[in-house]
């Protein structure tokens, strides 16, 4: 099988949201059984169907678009090229979720090594207003990485605490016990008066 597949540009079709339900008469299994033969259509198919939770994911966890696109983006190669390795005893999805959740932390690990000059720090948290603290992306950006994938993958996704665990790659009770720390975070962060 070949490395060179012409995907769809991303985000360049009406988005849809993908609930997990088949569209079509194939699931999303079926379609990754046939991409693994080579059918560049079929992982095309696939593709519609993730990119916009993908995006989701990424741009909650790495809280930049360009991040966000370049992670999706990276995802989607890196499971073309390994979509034969795709073994069907996890969902589809939950599949791609782990190939994008591993490149937006690496997207955020590239991201703290460059570090920003100390004035334009100063300038950025000068900049943010009361309205955009009070805001839930900014509520989010608060918490690190590895909270803020658990809140996304939860409340903003709609993944199961089994689902998430496996996406992204820890055990249940671990996706447990930072769901609670960072709904606790988020609740202060959005509501002081009330965890007083």
């Amino acid at each position: 099988m070949s490395n060179a597949v012409a995907l769809p540009r991303p985000f360049a079709w009406e988005r849809t949201a993908y609930h997990g339900a088949v569209r079509g008469p194939e699931s999303d299994e079926a379609l990754a059984r046939r991409a693994a033969g080579g059918d560049t259509g079929a992982f095309e198919q696939l593709v519609i169907r993730h990119q916009d939770r993908l995006y989701t994911l990424a741009l909650r966890v790495t809280l930049s678009e360009a991040d966000a696109r370049d992670c999706v983006q990276e995802g989607l190669i890196s499971a073309w090229r390994a979509i034969h390795r795709f073994r069907g005893d996890a969902r589809f999805s939950t599949w791609m979720y782990r190939i994008v959740i591993r490149k937006a932390y690496d997207a955020i690990e590239r991201r703290s090594r460059a570090a920003l000059p100390t004035e334009e720090i100063v300038a950025v948290a000068a900049a943010v207003s009361v309205d955009e603290r009070l805001d839930l992306s900014a509520a989010l950006a608060r918490l690190e990485p590895e909270f803020r994938a658990v809140a996304v993958a939860c409340d903003v996704l709609g993944m199961s605490m089994e689902e998430a665990a496996e996406a992204l790659d820890i055990p249940p009770g671990t996706v447990r016990s930072r769901l609670f720390r960072a709904r606790g975070r988020l609740a202060e962060t959005l509501d002081p008066e009330r965890t007083r």
